[in-house]
């Protein structure tokens, strides 16, 4: 079989303004150091790489991985930028308000905080358990199941897009776009991805123009930035954007969470006589197996801890480093829900904290609340290893879980 190349498979040239000692042979979709575990792949960069290292790959772009830089990076939109955070051929992908900075960002971020708030978790908590007890009360004469596809898939994706007043008949269809738009290895893999979910949106935009009703999407369509109505092309580049984050990182989050379970009996034991410290659990979770990469770009030459980046240049941050820095978890490989001001950074911080981050733990507790009050021990199938997919989002893209009743 032929090796067929893609554009993230050519190495970028060496800039001259990045000195030798600061470049790293890392590939953040195909590492061999992801392979296994994802997140603790990143955490071997702490020690055998530089703090913030510049790569080849994608391009070319500097990386972060520790929790201090992250967070630095993340909150000074001044000199780390979200606008025109890719460089791929393909061009840019607008997203308001992700790849917006303060000021304009929070005024397009408070629209979609009028479906996204805490607040508006009072209204879908009881969809959410209901769906939950639905869709474990199936498994109950079985013994088996692919937990990704069957649970972690069908409840958060469901349950965004019953929030949008979406078709979900077409729930698997939708999801299969998201990880080509967000990974795809080629242009023409991305690109027809996008084109077929904005196809889709642009569909449904056109329909709340013709027909609106309380749903986010007319909602979005009948608000105003700055006293001008938000115009439909914008509220189709939003409406990417939540595409985008509530297809998949719910899922993920599930997904990985599970996986650990399966190997932890001890821990299943406790969360089930004791469901008050679930919420603790979902905590560690994210932090241990926290799976994003965000981009910024560098808006003016500067000097960072040393390190000179020119204005252009890109720069990707590692959640899952950040959040597994031993200098701010002990032992961060390990599973310990007793710990006390471990923080992490699933959701990302500052003015792009992720705004749907309220519901996602939300959708991972009840989960885990009615899975305990339902579930017995369950484990990985025997022989099974769980596939693993590196890139902006890292997810486990199949899991196996077996149990005895």
């Amino acid at each position: 079989m032929t090796d067929v190349s893609t554009d993230l498979d050519v190495l970028a040239e060496k800039p001259d303004h990045v000195p030798d000692h600061l470049v790293f042979d890392f590939d953040m979709f195909e590492d061999p150091r992801l392979k296994d575990d994802v997140q603790l792949g990143y955490m071997s960069l702490h020690r055998d790489a530089p703090d913030i290292f510049w790569s080849p790959h994608d391009g070319g772009r500097w990386m972060a991985t520790r929790y201090e830089d992250v967070c630095a990076i993340a909150t000074n939109t001044e000199i780390f930028s979200s606008k025109s955070q890719t460089a791929r051929e393909e061009g840019e992908l607008p997203l308001p308000p992700q790849t917006m900075d303060p000021p304009e960002h929070l005024r397009y971020r408070l629209l979609l905080m009028k479906f996204l708030s805490p607040k508006s978790l009072k209204h879908q908590q009881s969809f959410v358990r209901e769906l939950a007890i639905e869709l474990i009360e199936k498994l109950k004469d079985r013994n088996s199941c692919e937990f990704r596809k069957e649970i972690a898939v069908v409840l958060p994706v469901t349950v965004f897009m019953t929030i949008m007043g979406w078709d979900t008949s077409r729930l698997y269809d939708m999801v299969s776009w998201v990880p080509n738009i967000t990974d795809g290895r080629s242009p023409e893999i991305r690109v027809a991805a996008f084109t077929r979910m904005s196809e889709f949106v642009s569909q449904v935009v056109q329909d709340r123009i013709a027909n609106p009703g309380d749903d986010p999407i007319s909602l979005l369509l009948a608000s105003e930035v700055d006293g001008k109505r938000v115009d439909p092309q914008q509220v189709e580049q939003m409406t990417h954007l939540l595409f985008l984050a509530g297809l998949d990182t719910v899922t993920n989050a599930m997904t990985f969470s599970l996986h650990h379970l399966a190997t932890d009996h001890a821990l299943q034991d406790r969360l089930r006589a004791h469901p008050e410290d679930i919420p603790k659990a979902v905590e560690e979770f994210l932090r241990r197996f926290s799976f994003v990469v965000t981009y910024r770009r560098v808006t003016k030459d500067t000097v960072y801890k040393g390190v000179f980046m020119k204005e252009g240049d890109l720069i990707n941050c590692s959640l899952a480093g950040a959040s597994n820095d031993p200098s701010i978890v002990d032992n961060p490989a390990i599973i310990n829900i007793d710990r006390k001001g471990a923080p992490n950074l699933a959701f990302n911080t500052g003015p792009h904290a992720c705004v749907g981050a309220p519901l996602a733990r939300t959708e991972l507790r009840i989960l885990l609340e009615e899975w305990f009050a339902r579930m017995p021990n369950v484990s990985l199938a025997p022989g099974y290893v769980a596939p693993r997919i590196a890139g902006s989002i890292a997810k486990i893209e199949r899991l196996d879980l077996v149990w005895d009743h």
